[in-house]
């Protein structure tokens, strides 16, 4: 399973309104973003207490790219960059009130 349709299938069985969420795949020179948008009402339940959900996502991307990516590739290319309410500008998962994202 692809990293983007990995976090899709995770955010839509953790929330309540599923059709509200989309993912997008942001390619530069430095990797892959993975953004995710959810309704305001899910935005908890996809952070977590202390951004442990977001935490374990990143982990679970982590795992993807080490698998997909072969050798020499970094474990870290794939990331879980943004994260908004849907309607809304994405802003850094670390405005969230959990950590960033990046290495």
């Amino acid at each position: 399973m692809a990293a983007k349709e990995l976090v899709e299938y995770v955010a839509k069985s953790l929330v309540d309104d599923p059709d509200a969420v989309t993912v997008t795949e942001v390619i530069d020179a430095d990797g892959t973003v993975i953004e995710l948008h959810v309704a305001e009402e899910d935005m908890g339940k996809v952070i977590g207490r202390n951004g442990s959900v977001a935490k374990a996502l990143r982990t679970l991307l982590k795992v993807t790219a080490a698998r997909d990516g072969g050798s020499g590739s970094r474990s870290s290319d794939c990331r879980l960059g943004t994260l908004s309410a849907a309607g809304e500008a994405a802003s850094p998962l670390a405005d969230a009130g959990t950590t960033p994202p990046f290495p």
